[in-house]
């Protein structure tokens, strides 16, 4: 739906308006690139996800207007190439890479609200629900994430491009107007551990997974194998049926194996961090596949728990005391958990790291906090290093120099990667659909969006 960015740039009066200027156009591929289809409501999504993240508004010059509509199309094929080649690679990001990212993004566009009623009220009028949205945020991030994983790999096959300090300023005065205030923020590094279940409980799972495995090819009932043997509280009740599901959805591993499945076909155990899966492919709808599962969890006991506090608390206490924090988290750094986050906006934080960071110093170790991990009966336990803090305040090029020198080195090794891919990949683009958008959105969507 093209009015998903818009939530983050029109007030929610005015969204009736466009999801009724929305609904008179009729979609259409603008561009083909190998087997991956561009829709023109992909464009529209894009140019309102333009004002959004900017702050700027949409050309009311008609030539303007089809211009970004056609630098927009080009970057949409840029993205779907370097995806589709990410994907052929066999890369793929953690979820909770995903899921940090995720979080940050909704939290920037429900500030451009006077309320958490005035968001919802905007969901509801462009036709989302709070899920909904969050599903096409993870998709999109996730494909992000994917191709700056890609690229950096292609970027190291590359010679490094030079980039002057004038471009470097030149980048900065064209980004000025946009930036806003610089809000306080924080950049630290967190030791992460999470309880794991003992090899003994492993072995077990595993066992109990494979018995509901023999008994679901032998001809029983699924869902009642699903009812008996499965650990999953959201499905079990309900015959282990996920519903319809589309990639970026899943865990990776539970993904893999579903999308190679045939309708009817039972897998084989599939472990993922959540435990050991039977998979069952019931149904499959275009891009969508309807599965059900069993799950079965290898034990985490008290015992483990306590472990891991114990690990933790010793871990705080070393890093206190002067401990190599790469020696640290090589021995219990959850390797799914983002590591190092700088610059956070410290009113960004989740609520006990905000809590806890407040008042520290370069150099403080902070915890160890106790996490509850949603959906689970258990806690994970963090310990934090305060790296840098920086006030908020105007933007100087010093705060952003080593960011924007990465950013034009990348446009740089980005125009050599695009090159090489589309002398290997199909790219149709078809830029007069693409006019008529412009030309829709000019006529229909003035009032909303000037």
């Amino acid at each position: 739906p093209a009015l998903f960015w818009a939530l983050a740039a029109l007030p929610a009066a005015a969204a009736d308006a466009s999801a009724q200027a929305q609904a008179d156009l009729v979609d259409r591929v603008v561009a083909i690139v190998g087997d991956t289809a561009i829709l023109q409501s992909e464009i529209q999504e894009a140019l309102f996800r333009l004002q959004a993240q900017q702050g700027t508004r949409l050309p009311n010059d008609r030539q303007q207007m089809r211009d970004l509509a056609r630098q927009v199309l080009h970057q949409q094929i840029n993205e779907a190439l370097v995806v589709i080649h990410a994907r052929r690679d066999g890369l793929t990001v953690s979820d909770a890479e995903v899921n940090d990212e995720v979080e940050d993004r909704i939290a920037t566009i429900k500030r451009q609200f006077p309320s958490e009623m005035a968001f919802q009220q905007a969901l509801v009028a462009a036709g989302f629900t709070p899920a909904e949205f969050r599903l096409q945020m993870i998709e999109q991030t996730r494909a992000e994430l994917l191709t700056q994983r890609y690229l950096g790999q292609r970027v190291s096959e590359l010679k490094p491009v030079p980039i002057s300090e004038q471009e470097v300023r030149e980048r900065f005065e064209l980004m000025q107007s946009a930036l806003g205030p610089k809000p306080a923020s924080v950049s630290f590094r967190q030791l992460v551990l999470i309880p794991r279940p003992s090899p003994d409980a492993e072995l077990e799972a595993e066992a109990k997974a494979e018995q509901a495995l023999s008994r679901a090819r032998s001809g029983e009932d699924f869902g009642r194998l699903a009812h008996e043997y499965s650990e999953d509280p959201g499905s079990r009740d309900n015959d282990g049926e996920l519903g319809w599901m589309r990639r970026g959805q899943l865990l990776p591993e539970f993904e893999d194996e579903l999308f190679e499945m045939r309708p009817g076909e039972i897998s084989d155990i599939v472990k993922t961090s959540v435990g050991y899966h039977v998979i069952k492919l019931q149904r499959v709808r275009g891009a969508e596949r309807f599965a059900s599962h069993i799950l079965i969890r290898a034990e985490i006991t008290a015992e483990d728990e306590a472990l891991v506090e114990r690990q933790a608390r010793e871990a705080a206490s070393a890093l206190r005391a002067g401990a190599d924090p790469d020696s640290i988290s090589f021995l219990h750094h959850d390797k799914e958990e983002r590591e190092v986050l700088s610059n956070r906006p410290q009113d960004q934080l989740p609520p006990l790291y905000r809590q806890n960071l407040q008042g520290t110093n370069v150099g403080d170790v902070v915890g160890p906090l106790e996490l509850p991990i949603p959906g689970l009966e258990i806690s994970k336990w963090v310990v934090l290093t305060v790296l840098d803090i920086s006030p908020g305040g105007e933007w100087e090029l010093s705060d952003l120099r080593d960011r924007i020198r990465v950013e034009l080195q990348q446009d740089k090794m980005l125009e050599q990667v695009i090159v090489m891919l589309r002398e290997t990949t199909y790219v149709e683009a078809r830029e007069d659909a693409v006019d008529q958008l412009a030309d829709t959105l000019l006529g229909r969507l003035s009032t909303v969006l000037q």
